[in-house]
């Protein structure tokens, strides 16, 4: 293994960044690289960051970069034994498994590389390029929300049917640049992170564009149609209140942020049509999901989906057999290759996918590490001092949601996973912290 360094004697990790940087950039763009740009490839681009993520981790190794640990142990042997079991007594279909083995043995190191690499510089910089990106995305939605399905930015996945998902009041939900509208949701709750860290924080940031930025991601969200792009953005606000409430002075601060968004809100509400007719639309779907949901209620909608979503493939899981060949067979495409049709073969929710697909001893390992990392990233940020912890822990709002909920099978979510918890290390990285990150196996 070779060194890097500059003339400072610290790491120079140029090559890995601008490869994590395409990552990033490909996350964002995949979903328009099938559906606008070269549709007739929308397959082979389902996996495009896959050849990234090996280059990166080559690369690492090459550099001598310090990242391997006991979560990446535990995901490379459960991931290994489990491609052995389906290949040997499963669905024996080669290419299906390794689509479902790649989750663990590419994309979830790469993590804990990003973690190695990046300093906070590059996590606030990627912030500020998310917040000019914030206003393209809100646009496209603006386009795809008012725009029949029919329309050529309404095109679905190969450049056939549409990509709008269904909502309410004879709209879809808008997918942006995104293959689906899951991606969408997760964007803009990645895009909150640096709404709010940059209010709440003395950092350096173009006010006009951050002002404008906050009001695409205002506008935005009844837009999307999404309860779950709300609940998501609201999750990140709580971890920002609860990481900047150190002073009275603080306190005030949040005071007058919270007034000034409800005063735009206000303003959108009465004097912007499409916002007005956003609001509308995504009140009725979440009035439709009442309807559906026992006890009703925006809040008990969602809570008892979360608490389902979660406890529910818990339980599940421990009426799997210990060891099961189905790996790669919970992915949409997995189930296409095996069955000819996009369905869900095994479970919806990530946790059943796991368990489904690889039994209750590697399966729950996979849980296991994926719950342990989440916690211990977050106890490690609340634990900073106060003048350093408000990005990772308001990172951790949404990074943890993503490593202990997030549909993994899904590439978008894969991705998004990936980075949003990457960059939390980041931010722990550059506190000396991430030697510290507590090690499953140690």
């Amino acid at each position: 293994m070779k060194s890097s360094t500059d003339k400072g004697g610290t790491p120079n990790y140029k090559e890995l960044k601008i490869a994590i940087w395409l990552y990033f950039l490909l996350w964002i763009f995949e979903g328009a690289l099938r559906k606008w740009i070269l549709p007739s490839l929308a397959t082979p681009l389902l996996i495009v960051r896959d050849p990234i993520a090996i280059y990166v981790i080559v690369r690492a190794l090459y550099l001598g970069v310090k990242f391997m640990n006991g979560y990446i142990v535990i995901a490379l042997l459960s991931t290994v034994f489990s491609l052995a079991i389906t290949l040997t007594f499963g669905h024996a279909n080669l290419f299906v498994a390794l689509y479902g083995a790649r989750i663990m043995l590419l994309h979830f190191t790469l993590i804990f590389i990003i973690g190695a690499v990046f300093s906070k510089k590059d996590v606030i910089q990627l912030g500020r390029v998310l917040l000019v990106m914030n206003l393209v995305m809100t646009l496209i939605v603006y386009f795809q929300f008012s725009s029949p399905q029919s329309a050529f930015i309404n095109v679905g996945i190969g450049g056939e049917g549409s990509a709008g998902f269904s909502g309410a009041m004879g709209y879809s939900r808008p997918p942006g640049t995104f293959s689906f509208t899951t991606g969408l949701s997760v964007f803009y709750a990645f895009v909150s992170v640096f709404v709010f860290y940059f209010w709440l924080s003395k950092e350096a940031i173009y006010k006009p564009l951050l002002i404008a930025s906050t009001i695409a991601l205002v506008i935005a969200l009844p837009l999307t149609i999404s309860r779950g792009a709300v609940v998501a953005v609201a999750i990140v606000g709580l971890f920002a209140i609860i990481a900047s409430v150190t002073s009275v002075k603080m306190v005030v601060k949040l005071l007058v942020i919270t007034v000034v968004f409800s005063f735009i809100i206000v303003l959108l509400q009465q004097y912007s049509s499409i916002f007005s007719l956003g609001t509308n639309v995504f009140m009725d779907r979440v009035d439709t999901a009442n309807g559906q949901t026992a006890g009703g209620g925006f809040a008990n909608s969602i809570l008892l989906r979360m608490v389902n979503e979660f406890f529910g493939p818990v339980i599940d899981l421990l009426n799997q057999p210990l060891f099961v060949g189905n790996l790669g067979m919970g992915t949409n495409a997995g189930a296409q290759m095996l069955s000819g049709k996009v369905s869900f073969l095994i479970a919806e929710n990530e946790f059943g996918r796991l368990g489904g697909e690889q039994g209750i001893i590697f399966g729950g390992m996979l849980i296991i590490i994926r719950i342990v990392l989440a916690i211990s990233i977050a106890v490690q940020s609340f634990k900073l001092p106060k003048e350093k912890k408000l990005l990772p822990f308001v990172l951790c709002g949404t990074a943890c949601v993503a490593l202990v909920q997030g549909q993994w099978a899904q590439p978008t979510v894969l991705g998004y996973g990936v980075i949003v918890a990457g960059l939390v290390l980041a931010c722990l990285n550059t506190d000396n912290k991430i030697s510290e990150i507590e090690d499953p196996i140690s």
